[in-house]
């Protein structure tokens, strides 16, 4: 601490001097301006002015000599001369305002030396006492009294906010400069081994790798169970576009609002806010998984968790919410909690889910959280002091998009799947969830997590047949995904977690990856209805699927576009969509939402590159501004009132200066489900070289136990069905 308060005191010290320098040669400057000003006529006697403007010269041409060899009397000099100038103006002349110079000069104390605006206040007060008291002047003391106490506080302020500014930078420097040895020192390390090691370990994964695959039984049966279906509309994405742009902008890169001092307090926050964006914004991604496809289940990550910390950090993430409002946040947690196995990510949303429906029904009162441990079981409850649920409403709440409100004029928003979910994660932890309410005092919602008198294994799937241990992360075999889209290959490594995903965005480097990775299968992604000439596969030995998941990458082919973003859009996502284009500085903005058009904005200037962004806010706006100046890219939302971003693409082919525009298509809609469910899909498994006939018959008995038949009135003509009835009976007779 000591050697510490030294290495501040001598920057300190450092800065003062090079502060007391510039200082003299701007009063050198003043003062031989105030002397041409003063000068006396040939015939004229000398005026005290020129006197004192002469004084100032001398002084700081004095300081400005010792400022490099003695600094200290540099500053000292500086002080007390300005001071004893001030006090001998103060005597000569008799203008009001000349005592108020003390101000400054209170400042210029307080930088240069320690406690110097208390001596510089101290002896132009003393000054202006005595010439007022003796009749010689008639300063208004108790104005001039203040503003000098006034000063002086907020020049004591200044000197401890740079003192604690020079503390933390020393102190970060130092920490900097140990970390860099430390991690200096381990690089070496690690370069060292991994030269030596690096072939013979990626040799030994890839052979564990095939092993692995080659005792792992191929005949895992699972009973597809559907799930509940999701709409994650325009209105949910968008809002949730800004949330996790703006935060991951102010977290990632705070240069883009200026030379700002960050409050810790600030810092912390906005740190809150995008680490909770991305917690939605993994929600959503689950959402999606379900309204999208009926899946086999999801998986619980499970570890031993102490539940007070969870509880409370979930109402921190809330507590937001409270804060403008008339409703106070509760938490009331037993002290005799067990730890549970649980999975954190799926019981933190659960708690999210529930906190959230309180707060949004609840006007004014308290939301309270508690946990209790009741026999074998800890009973988690969340309750309110809102509207209430009726009775004959209360047996639904469960259910997938029903809503106590359905009318388009309900003040609270959401789609109805929170509590679903809710109850969906609940029962994967063999727990329970219900509900008590009465109208006009509130609501209470209770979950109960089972304490078991021996712990489960860490990692268990929720399905209605358990399968084998999934494959270790270090061995887990690999899958290669040819699509541009990175959100397919995403979303099947979130399905098929016992395989590692690559993606392969362009096929000209399947056959690069396939030889370096030896992956298991290659998953070609083919819009429906469509299929790959086999002249276009690579002639490799490993299996080819082909398959029709949604992808972004159809829709930028139908529109003739040349890239589709789904909200929300991150920073990385536009800026590589961008380079992809070339040389871009004209950048054209069409999006009824402003505050995205800001977001869009401001992730430009991450770049440092020079983008002129210009905004329209409806489709007719933007192709007015495309016909004005053409733009070198147009950013395009396609739903918007009036004229709808659909309409503008069929505007532009039509006109030859915009036919050839490159275009970004930036939505919130699911057009790829779209042209899914309005065109056949199919799969088709090849391999070169054949199947087997064993390898056949479990490829049958994997399909037909996943898949099932689509029977309706339309199956079959009903002239067809009578015929065959008619020689059945015939038989019989």
């Amino acid at each position: 601490m000591t050697a510490i308060k030294a290495e501040l005191s001598t920057n300190l010290g450092d800065l003062r001097g090079q502060l007391a320098g510039r200082m003299a040669l701007l009063l050198m400057g003043v003062s031989a301006l105030g002397m041409w000003l003063a000068k006396p006529g040939p015939e004229e006697p000398v005026p005290a002015a020129f006197g004192l403007w002469t004084a100032l010269l001398v002084l700081s041409l004095s300081a400005w000599l010792s400022v490099g060899t003695r600094p200290a009397l540099a500053r000292r000099l500086l002080i007390w001369g300005l001071t004893a100038c001030l006090l001998a103006a103060m005597g000569l002349y008799s203008d009001p305002w000349l005592p108020f110079l003390g101000l400054l000069l209170t400042f210029i104390g307080a930088l240069l030396m320690s406690a110097g605006e208390l001596a510089t206040a101290g002896a132009i007060t003393a000054m202006a006492v005595w010439l007022t008291y003796s009749g010689a002047r008639a300063y208004p003391l108790s104005g001039l009294l203040m503003a000098l106490a006034l000063g002086v506080a907020l020049a004591w302020l200044v000197m401890r906010t740079l003192y604690t500014a020079l503390e933390w930078a020393w102190t970060t420097q130092q920490q900097a400069n140990h970390l860099l040895e430390v991690a200096r020192d381990h690089q070496g390390k690690l370069s060292a081994t991994l030269k030596s090691l690096d072939l013979a370990n990626t040799l030994l994964r890839r052979t564990q790798r095939e092993l692995v695959f080659a005792r792992k039984q191929a005949d895992e049966a699972r009973r597809m169970k559907e799930q509940f279906a999701a709409n994650v509309s325009h209105e949910l994405r968008t809002p949730l576009n800004l949330i996790l742009g703006f935060s991951e902008l102010m977290y990632l890169w705070p240069d883009v609002y200026g030379e700002l001092s960050w409050p810790p307090n600030l810092r912390r926050a906005v740190h809150q806010i995008y680490h909770s964006s991305h917690h939605l914004l993994e929600m959503i991604d689950d959402i999606l998984d379900l309204s999208r496809l009926e899946m086999v289940g999801f998986t619980l990550n499970k570890e031993l968790t102490p539940l007070e910390p969870l509880l409370r950090g979930a109402a921190e993430i809330v507590e937001d919410l409270f804060r403008s409002v008339p409703v106070r946040l509760e938490v009331e947690i037993a002290p005799d909690l067990p730890a549970l196995e649980i999975d954190r990510t799926r019981i933190r949303q659960v708690l999210l889910n529930l906190l959230n429906n309180a707060r949004r029904f609840t006007e004014a009162g308290e939301v309270r959280l508690a946990a209790v441990r009741v026999d074998g079981d800890v009973v988690v409850s969340v309750s309110d002091t809102g509207r209430g649920i009726p009775a004959d409403k209360l047996v639904n709440i469960f259910d997938e998009f029903y809503q106590v409100d359905h009318s388009l004029h309900r003040s609270h928003g959401g789609v109805g799947l929170g509590l679903a979910i809710s109850k969906r994660f609940v029962e994967a932890h063999e727990g329970r969830i219900w509900a008590e309410s009465q109208e006009g005092v509130g609501s209470t919602f209770f979950f109960s997590l089972p304490v078991p008198d021996y712990y489960s294994p860490l990692s268990s799937s929720h399905v209605e047949n358990p399968v084998e241990p999934s494959w270790p992360a270090d061995t887990r075999p690999s899958i290669a995904v040819v699509d541009p889209d990175p959100v397919v290959a995403a979303w099947i490594g979130r399905h098929i977690e016992e395989y590692e995903v690559m993606q392969v965005a362009e096929v000209d480097r399947l056959a690069e990856a396939v030889m370096l990775h030896h992956p298991q299968a290659v998953v070609w992604n083919v819009p429906p209805g469509e299929r790959r000439a086999n002249a276009d596969l690579p002639a490799l030995p490993v299996p080819f699927v082909e398959c029709s998941l949604p992808s972004q990458a159809w829709v930028a082919d139908d529109l003739a576009v040349a890239a589709c973003l789904t909200k929300p859009v991150t920073a990385q996502q536009l800026l590589a969509a961008i380079e992809r284009l070339g040389s871009v500085h004209d950048v054209l903005i069409v999006d009824d939402d402003r505050g995205f058009c800001e977001l869009v904005g401001q992730m430009l200037e991450t770049t440092g590159r020079a983008f002129d962004l210009r905004r329209a806010y409806d489709g007719a706006e933007g192709l007015q501004a495309m016909r004005a100046q053409r733009p070198d890219l147009l950013l395009l939302d396609l739903i918007m009132p009036d004229v709808d971003g659909f309409e503008v693409l069929a505007e532009m082919r039509r006109e030859p200066g915009l036919a050839d525009l490159p275009v970004v298509l930036l939505t919130a809609t699911s057009l790829a489900d779209d042209a899914l469910a309005q065109r056949d899909s199919q799969m088709v498994i090849s391999r070169p070289g054949g199947l087997r006939p064993a390898e056949v018959l479990r490829c049958l008995r994997a399909v037909v136990g996943v898949l099932e038949p689509n029977y309706d009135e339309r199956s079959a003509p009903e002239e067809g069905l009578a015929e065959g009835a008619a020689e059945n009976g015939e038989r019989g007779a």
